[in-house]
């Protein structure tokens, strides 16, 4: 499809992270290069899809079969949230020009550890495309690892465009995975440096899920009844990837069950009770967030700008206060926090429509500057038999 920049239109992006919290939804409007944020709601899971999820995530044998029935569970999951989202704004369709989808990510081996590099999103594309007549950009991580990139992050480019004006600061996004952007104050892209830091929410849901039978640990009530287990939080320090050079990313593959078993047999272990251990972990993002900027970023004294789950965590966002940082919310950008993803893969997929740059190579190690995603142009759909 052509766009035409001068012409206002609207688009759908979804996101769904690696804490598979739920179907994020956005409507953005675009005009002459600008992006404005309109709706955004989150829908859950379907308990069975999510625990299907969980068990590929985790490296749990399975089958052919079953991740081509996942993903088209996938795309279902997709629709009927795209279907809720349009009811609960009455959004007429017709003025919806394209949608843009993360996917689900189910695997990501950019350095290829297993062979040859390579990432895997699922979500049948081809079933919105088709149910809503519309569009469709996907899949946007491959064409980069392609091109020797990591794949990830690729949300700096629309950090860049939104915030650049703020230079110098990071953007920190705390989801499943917490990654973070820096933009220099000299504001150049090519100076623009992101990355993975680790583990965001991913390690503390899990807990919460295992220990408390609940999804997340809401407002930090659990964490702020605990005291940090400095032994504990030496071992989750411990592991070599926060010592990495940049470019680097990571995921589930790494964070999974097994990651979770190990670490409640450390707890055990040193005699950690539950409220410690949910400190304890609550803690380590913000203090590995906070070693790795100033490992790569020593000089670094602008603001931290916050956005995902973690940042309505009240106990998170204190520790980073107590870490010495100047940290915000995209709230405070007049960006809903929890919106930040879908909205900025609404902002790629226009990119990838318009042609234009939406890789950072600096960021993801990519050879070149690209424009991600693939395109299924929306199917004509006709009654009539030919």
């Amino acid at each position: 499809m052509k766009i035409d920049p001068n012409q206002k239109i609207y688009s759908i992006g979804l996101m769904s992270g690696t804490s598979l919290d739920g179907i994020d939804v956005a409507l953005v409007s675009h005009y002459q290069n600008k992006h404005q944020l309109v709706s955004f709601n989150s829908y859950s899971f379907d308990s069975v899809l999510k625990e299907k999820l969980l068990s590929l995530a985790s490296n749990q044998e399975t089958t052919i079969s079953e991740v081509s029935l996942i993903n088209a569970m996938l795309g279902v999951a997709y629709v009927k949230a795209i279907e809720r989202f349009i009811k609960d704004f009455n959004i007429n369709i017709d003025d919806i020009s394209f949608i843009a989808n993360h996917g689900q990510t189910l695997w990501h081996d950019p350095r290829g550890l297993l062979g040859t590099p390579s990432t895997l999103q699922l979500g049948d594309a081809s079933r919105i495309s088709y149910h809503f007549n519309k569009t469709v950009v996907y899949d946007f991580r491959s064409l980069d690892v392609s091109a020797g990139g990591e794949g990830a992050p690729l949300v700096p480019i629309v950090d860049y465009l939104l915030f650049k004006e703020f230079a110098p600061c990071v953007l920190l996004n705390i989801g499943g995975i917490s990654n973070i952007t820096y933009i220099p104050d000299s504001k150049k892209l090519a100076e623009v440096k992101a990355f993975d830091t680790g583990p965001g929410n991913m390690i503390l849901d899990a807990l919460m899920q295992c220990l408390y039978n609940v999804a997340f640990d809401k407002d930090g009530l659990i964490a702020s009844k605990g005291i940090i287990n400095q032994e504990l939080l030496a071992y989750l320090s411990s592991d070599e990837y926060y010592d990495q050079p940049i470019p680097k990313s990571t995921g589930r593959e790494k964070y999974n069950s097994i990651y979770i078993e190990n670490l409640l047999l450390k707890a055990q272990e040193l005699k950690v009770n539950k409220e410690d251990l949910i400190r304890t972990v609550t803690y380590f993002t913000p203090y590995i967030v906070a070693k790795q900027i100033r490992k790569f970023y020593p000089t670094f004294n602008g603001p931290i700008i916050a956005s995902g789950g973690g940042a309505s965590n009240p106990v998170m966002m204190q520790d980073f206060k107590d870490l010495g940082f100047n940290v915000k919310t995209s709230l405070d950008y007049n960006i809903n926090p929890d919106a930040k993803e879908a909205y900025a893969f609404s902002i790629l997929g226009y990119l990838r429509l318009t042609n234009q740059i939406s890789n950072v190579k600096g960021v993801t190690g990519a050879k070149e500057y690209l424009s991600l995603g693939s395109v299924i142009e929306a199917p004509i759909v006709k009654n009539d038999e030919c």
